[in-house]
């Protein structure tokens, strides 16, 4: 099967290719040819190929035109749809112009090769890992917060931030460390002797820092307003989706601060996770459902029913 790829080589891709072309498929940048149309979020080049849309948010801020800016979405025009995590779906239906009456469904979630990193690394200590485009929503101000109550009953712990930090301040203390944008070689060296790792924001889609950190063994502490993280969270035994979190779909102030400030229950809810795993020490293994070869396989047989669909189609003329 020949896919034509209506959109930029996303990391997903990367790393499901090598198991597309293992199994006879290949991608092109061009149409002609091909059998299928594959695209993100929107159809950016109109042919008559059966057309996969992939999907994973919406928008959904009252400080900006949301209504506006879905607009720009494919939704109503697919073939097929792929959405990254239940939570995808929901809101991607309650947002977007409705998709075709027999439009297919499917949810896929992100997915990445198993122990991805490397062995585990014994070390003294906790070492927690987190790793975000540090935008308000992803409530790096509260982790940092939550660490410095975790590090007084831990005091050999410390907390790695990976990314770029937008407007959150540096806030300067000895079991802080700050990476910034690393080469991989230096990120992985750190993830391999990494005990845990956080995910807060809400209402995120498939964030693929938690199917990253699951698949290298960390534990993960998501809450229950995390939408596609708290679903992926859910799968893998040995990580903890903490309660006490609002969870809503309705518009809202996405990036202000009120928003995104930890109800007091729901930060002794996230402590107490933190402890039961720096007591344990546990590792986690990544489940099926979040494999890379499960999302390849999953998004080539989405893409082979519209390619025999239309097929089968031809052929009852």
């Amino acid at each position: 099967m020949k896919i034509f790829l209506d959109a930029k080589r996303h990391i997903v891709i990367h790393r499901m290719e090598p198991v597309w072309n293992s199994l006879g498929c290949t991608i092109h940048d061009k149409p002609k040819g091909c059998d299928v149309q594959l695209s993100f979020i929107t159809r950016k080049t109109k042919t008559n190929l059966p057309l996969v849309l992939r999907l994973d948010g919406i928008y959904y801020d009252t400080d900006k035109p949301y209504k506006k800016m879905n607009n720009s979405f494919s939704h109503h025009l697919a073939d097929s749809i792929i959405y990254q995590s239940q939570y995808s779906q929901d809101m991607c239906e309650i947002y977007l112009k409705p998709r075709k009456k027999d439009a297919r469904t499917r949810i896929v979630y992100n997915g990445i090769k198993e122990n991805w990193a490397g062995d585990h690394i014994d070390h003294e200590g906790i070492n927690i890992v987190v790793m975000a485009k540090w935008r308000r929503h992803k409530r790096l101000k509260e982790i940092i917060d939550l660490f410095l109550e975790f590090e007084k009953i831990y005091p050999d712990s410390k907390l790695h931030i990976f990314g770029k930090l937008h407007n959150n301040k540096v806030v300067k203390h000895p079991k802080l460390k700050y990476h910034g944008m690393v080469k991989h070689k230096e990120m992985v060296d750190v993830i391999r002797m990494s005990d845990m790792s956080f995910h807060l924001s809400k209402r995120d889609w498939c964030p693929s820092s938690v199917v990253e950190a699951i698949g290298a063994g960390i534990p993960v502490i998501s809450t229950n307003a995390c939408g596609g993280a708290a679903e992926m969270c859910k799968f893998t035994e040995g990580c903890i989706v903490c309660e006490g979190d609002y969870e809503g779909i309705e518009p809202c102030p996405h990036y202000r601060e009120e928003h995104n400030k930890l109800p007091k229950q729901l930060k002794k809810n996230l402590i107490e996770a933190m402890v039961e795993i720096a007591k344990d020490r546990r590792r986690v293994v990544i489940p099926e459902v979040l494999r890379i070869e499960h999302m390849a396989k999953e998004y080539l047989e989405v893409m082979k029913n519209e390619k025999d669909r239309i097929t089968d189609t031809s052929k009852g003329r």
